[in-house]
């Protein structure tokens, strides 16, 4: 499987980032950039013979751009690793300048919820993705 290497915005309504691990999150500086390193799942694949699920799955970096209003609720009590459930944009509006469009941005996840108003994203693919038995790379 081969797939584009940066994706963005225009992107949106075709992924999804359902069970996605998160490894890292580095919060906004001066920059107004929020990074999240995952493993994303291009594709749920059923194996006939074990009739199993693998996943088509790469190494990324999602990256929110202008990132403000940052919220974080994530509840870690008797637990490790965070996983993506959903991300959504939940509502736009143009900036005071009128110049972007700034969006609601939603990330539920298996401990909590993180949301933050954005211009949008970008998703760098490190390496191709590879099949594999399980929804994250070691």
């Amino acid at each position: 499987m081969n797939v584009k290497e940066v994706w963005g915005n225009e992107d949106f309504n075709e992924m999804s980032w359902h069970d996605n691990y998160i490894y890292k999150m580095s919060f906004p500086s001066d920059d107004l950039r929020m990074s999240l390193e995952i493993d994303y799942i291009f594709k749920w694949e059923l194996n006939p013979k074990s009739n199993f699920y693998q996943y088509w799955i790469s190494h990324c970096w999602l990256t929110f751009v202008d990132v403000l209003n940052l919220k974080i609720d994530l509840d870690y009590k008797n637990s490790t690793g965070l996983t993506i459930a959903e991300i959504r944009r939940i509502s736009n509006r143009i900036s005071k300048n009128q110049k972007v469009i700034i969006w609601t941005f939603e990330i539920e996840t298996d401990k909590g919820m993180i949301s933050f108003d954005a211009t949008g994203f970008i998703q760098k693919v490190d390496k191709q993705p590879v099949l594999s038995q399980s929804q994250r790379l070691e």
